[in-house]
């Protein structure tokens, strides 16, 4: 995997005193192409999907890679502070948009002046946005969302998307504002699947709207506050949707589909 040659080794420096997944960052070009091939490749677009369980038969080590990634994100290894959580997200946006570069195409954060716009905006002629890019690196599948929201899989259903009032806020500017395209795009870091997926905004938020604004509801974290002197402030997002994974385009997909942005507004 491109991006990961490219930028691994300076994320596992940032990394180094975080409980890692023994895979975090690293791609098996035999066991990770299997899983994509066999899980993402094969179910894309389709109307129903195999349970996790089906493919440990055609993908050797899933079983045992399965078991160990359940004990492993079962157990709570911090209370996610948010502060932090953001901190290391605009690691790997740098690392995203350094990438970038390296194909001849340039960006700026998209969110310097609005906060709530997306998170890079990748530009054309005249240095101007010719899209726009809301980033999220993940690594913890949610195990269990088979069980919490029905007909998801671990594998295709644990790209989260906070909801309420931060994306109620930047879709009013995604759908009143902004004029080019806006992708959210997730680097998955799963120790099945691992790449760079995409899904146009007007697909997010039909999604958010098919499942009328929320699929999962998480417990409170004392993570979730920040002390203000004059009492707890809450910060953390307690409600989730998940974006179908299968429906979602590839990382050739996604730069092909930005350089033709970028084609056409230069």
């Amino acid at each position: 995997m491109e991006l990961l040659d490219f930028a691994g080794k300076r994320l596992l420096k940032v990394l180094e005193n975080h409980p890692l997944y023994p895979t975090q960052l690293t791609f098996d070009k035999e066991f990770n192409s299997c899983c994509i091939s066999c899980m993402y490749d094969s179910q894309r677009d389709g109307t129903s999907y195999l349970p996790r369980q089906d493919f440990w038969p055609r993908i050797g080590n899933l079983k045992n890679v399965c078991a160990s990634c359940w004990s492993f994100y079962l157990d709570p290894r911090n209370d996610s502070v948010k502060s932090l959580d953001i901190r290391l997200g605009k690691y790997f946006e740098d690392e995203f948009m350094g990438f970038l570069r390296t194909k001849g195409i340039e960006s700026i954060r998209g969110d310097r002046e609005r906060k709530n716009y997306p998170d890079i905006a990748i530009l054309g002629k005249g240095l101007k946005p010719s899209c726009y890019v809301e980033h999220k690196y993940l690594t913890a599948p949610f195990v269990k969302v088979h069980i919490f929201v029905r007909g998801r899989e671990c594998y295709e259903g644990s790209t989260t998307l906070d909801t309420g009032e931060k994306i109620a806020a930047q879709r009013q500017i995604v759908e009143t504002e902004i004029t080019v395209p806006v992708f959210y795009v997730y680097w998955l870091d799963y120790p099945c699947i691992k790449g760079i997926f995409f899904m146009g905004s007007k697909d997010v938020f039909a999604h958010i709207d098919s499942v009328q604004g929320t699929e999962w509801v998480r417990k409170e974290r004392s993570g979730d506050f920040v002390d203000t002197g004059k009492g707890k402030l809450k910060v953390g997002h307690l409600n989730k949707v998940y974006l179908p994974l299968l429906r979602m385009g590839n990382f050739d997909e996604l730069i092909k589909s930005i350089e033709k942005q970028v084609d056409e507004k230069s």
